[in-house]
This record gives structure tokens, C-alpha cells and sequence, in this order.
């Protein structure tokens, strides 16, 4: 049965309105922009939030817009008013194709280098998939990877015999070159690619992932870049930074739907990395993808369309400038020792710091979420410190971020 045109030109228009025509017309207004105070770019009243709250988790899981969910909220009644009209190639690929040609835009990339995934994790397991590595096979990942994107490399090194050599970065290391002279030193004769962060989930270390992967290419390695704390947060244009493949979350810096993703994988990389669930095309719609959440994959489109008419060198300066006050008013105090990168090339809109062991870091962060309703996180234990995180991003002020240092200060000195 062919769907109606007309019904389906109407869904287009609803879903079209509902990502484009609300949100660029909220962020191109003054009032939108000033309704979140001094300094911020997108008043907190876009956001669901609990009342009185103060969100500077953005790295864990990012907030969607109310835009970003009226969107995927009328994809989904239209899907389900006849579940089988829009399925498959039958207008959802046309839909869907929509957010993989915004997601190029943004990455800097062509559309054929891009396909839509679930998560980073996804999109890193799906390159170590597609890479058929073997025994013998060398490669370098830091010590400060986030399991998600470790995983795929421990499991080709634990079934396959691939040797994984650690790239260390030890905490204070804030120079470029310094990063690039290890990471030299580790290249070996079987050495087949580097894989790292571009923004480390532990410390907020900006990698200085163009640098490696020039390295890389002048040795004919590949450059894998988990970008999970990146896209969103700091410009981003995969092909400035010469990698071959980048993964990224739809549900953290670009505040998307949760369980959506993006995965980027140069023209010149993709006879190496081969994933099963691409080998028949990058196409968000193939066999090898089978059904997929179209719904969630709107929004993502229109999360992404909100950060381009904002404009994403405008984020990231917000987002550096509230995180750089937060680091010149931690930086002194007692029991607290800042274990991110000054204000600088290598900085990223996430902060982390070290508390002493007496203090623990689950407790801080209850307390500030229990008695201040102040939301951060405890750094990940695989990391090895006993850690608080904050993330600065676009709904957040000035005075949030003052306030959390205040409240900050005080609990530990307390």
C-alpha cells in the first residue's frame, strides 16, 4: 500500500515545523537569549529541569530542549497512527537522511562519510569491528579512555591477540608536545592505528588530535577519535583534524535524544574499516541497520539544527568562559586540587579536581545535588582519583557557577 501523498507532505510539514520553524525562530531572538541572564545563551525555561536546579553535568547526560522533544514527540504519533506507512525505505529513509545530511554539515564532512548510530560506544565498536584486526596487530589507546570506547580494543586484544600498548598521560600534563613525543615513542613496525579521546572524560585534557593524526598518517597508521565529550561543547570539523574515523553521542553536548549517535569514517579509511551493519551503504535505512528509532533520529536533527543557529564557536566560548571562572575560583581553595588544563589550547568546557581521600567524592556530590540542588558528578573510578566534574554549557550562568564554587567551598571547609 502506498502512502498518501498528501498525508505524507503533511507529516513532513508537522515534523519539519516542529524541528526547524519554533527553535530557529527562539534563538535568533534577543528576548530567548536574555530570558537566562548575563553571559548565557539559552534560557533554562527551554529545558525540563526540576525547578531550582543547577545542571553542570552536560558530560553525563545533556538536557534536551522542549523543541528538541516536540519534535521527536510528533514523529512518533505520526509513526504510530499507522506504524507501517513511513517503515523502511517508505518515507522514513527520506526523513532520516535529513539528520545524516545535518550531522555532515556540522562535522565539516561529506554525507557519504557519515552514518547515524545509537551512541559513541556504538560507533567505536562498530569501527574496531570493521577493522578485522589480528594477531600481531598493534594499538595505541591512552590510559585515560572511557570503557565505551576502550572496549572494542580489549576484545579483538582478548579473542584475537591484537597488543595494546598505553599511551600514558600523566594528570598535569598540559603540553601539546609532550602528548605527541609519547605518543612517537609508542609507534612500533606492526603499530596499525592510535585511538584517543578528543576530550578526555576523566580530566577535560583537550587532545591535540589534529597533531596525532598528522603523526599517524605520516606513519600509514589510522587516527580513531572517541569524541563523546566534544561534539557540542568545541568546534568540531573532522576533516581539520585529519582523522579517519570520529564517533559521537547524540545525548550529551549535542543535548539530542538520548540513544542516538554519529559516526564519521573518511572516504580514504573506508575500504580499511568495514562494519557489517555498513557494508550494503551508509544509508540510516539498509539491511544491515534493520529498524531504527526514527523518532529519536529527528530530534537529533533538530538538536543539532538549534547549535548551528546559535553557532558553535559562540558555544564554545560561552561554555569556555563559565568553566575558566569556575577554574579561577577553585583554584586556590583547600582540600580541592583543580586536575584540568589551565585556560588554554588543551582546556575543554569540563573541569575535574581532586579531592583528599578523606573526603569522598560521592558524598560531595550528593551534597551539593541533596541541600543545593547543584548537579555534578564523581570523576569514574576506573580513572584512579577521587574526583568531582563539572560541565559548563549554554543554559548555564554566570551565577551558577558562582554559586557552586561558593556552595562548594564552604562544605568542604565545613
Amino acid at each position: 500500500m502506498k502512502p498518501d501523498r498528501h498525508d505524507r507532505r503533511m507529516f513532513l510539514k508537522a515534523i519539519s515545523a516542529g524541528a526547524a520553524g519554533s527553535l530557529l525562530a527562539a534563538s535568533a531572538s534577543p528576548n530567548a537569549v536574555a530570558a537566562g541572564g548575563p553571559n548565557t545563551l539559552n534560557a533554562a525555561s527551554e529545558y525540563l529541569f526540576t525547578d531550582g536546579i543547577a545542571y553542570l553535568n552536560t558530560g553525563t547526560l545533556g538536557p534536551c530542549r522542549r523543541e528538541t522533544i516536540e519534535a521527536s514527540m510528533k514523529a512518533w504519533e505520526g509513526l504510530e497512527s499507522y506504524p507501517v506507512k513511513y517503515y523502511g525505505r517508505n518515507g522514513a529513509e527520506e526523513l532520516a537522511e535529513k539528520t545524516r545530511i545535518t550531522a555532515a554539515r556540522f562535522l565539516g564532512c561529506d554525507v557519504s562519510e557519515i552514518v547515524i548510530t545509537n551512541s559513541t560506544t556504538s560507533g567505536m565498536n562498530a569501527v574496531a569491528q570493521g577493522m578485522r584486526l589480528k594477531a600481531g596487530d598493534r594499538i595505541i589507546v591512552t590510559d585515560q579512555e572511557h570503557g565505551g570506547g576502550l572496549l572494542g580494543w580489549e576484545y579483538f586484544a582478548k579473542y584475537y591477540g591484537v597488543a595494546i600498548d598505553k599511551l600514558v598521560i600523566p594528570r598535569g600534563e598540559n603540553k601539546a608536545e609532550a602528548i605527541l613525543d609519547r605518543t612517537r615513542k609508542l609507534i612500533q613496525k606492526n603499530t596499525k592505528l592510535i585511538s584517543a579521546s578528543h576530550v578526555f572524560s576523566s580530566t577535560g585534557l583537550r587532545m591535540p588530535i589534529a597533531e596525532i593524526s598528522a603523526l599517524a598518517r605520516s606513519k600509514g597508521i589510522l587516527c580513531v577519535v572517541d569524541g563523546a565529550q566534544s561534539v557540542g561543547a568545541i568546534k568540531v570539523n573532522v576533516k581539520e583534524l585529519g582523522c579517519h574515523a570520529y564517533a559521537t553521542s547524540g545525548h550529551k553536548w549535542l543535548m539530542g535524544p538520548k540513544g542516538t549517535g554519529i559516526l564519521y569514517i573518511a572516504k580514504d579509511a573506508q575500504s580499511i574499516i568495514r562494519p557489517i551493519q555498513f557494508e550494503e551503504s551508509y544509508n540510516t535505512y539498509s539491511d544491515g541497520n534493520g529498524v531504527v528509532n526514527l523518532a529519536c533520529i529527528l530530534g537529533l536533527g533538530t538538536a543539532i539544527e538549534y547549535l548551528e543557529s546559535v553557532g558553535i564557536e559562540k558555544v564554545e566560548a560561552h561554555d569556555l568562559s563559565l568553566r575558566n571562572r569556575l577554574y579561577d575560583k577553585l583554584k586556590n581553595v583547600r582540600n580541592l586540587t583543580i586536575v584540568s588544563p589551565p585556560a588554554g589550547p588543551l582546556a575543554s568546557p569540563m573541569l575535574a579536581c581532586l579531592l583528599p581521600d578523606a573526603i569522598k567524592n560521592t558524598t560531595v556530590v550528593q551534597t551539593l545535588l541533596n541541600k543545593h540542588k547543584i548537579s555534578i558528578r564523581p570523576t569514574h573510578k576506573e580513572f584512579g582519583f577521587n574526583g568531582i566534574r563539572f560541565c559548563t554549557h549554554i543554559f548555564n550562568t554566570e551565577n551558577e557557577v558562582d554559586n557552586a564554587a561558593e556552595v562548594l567551598i564552604k562544605e568542604l571547609s565545613a
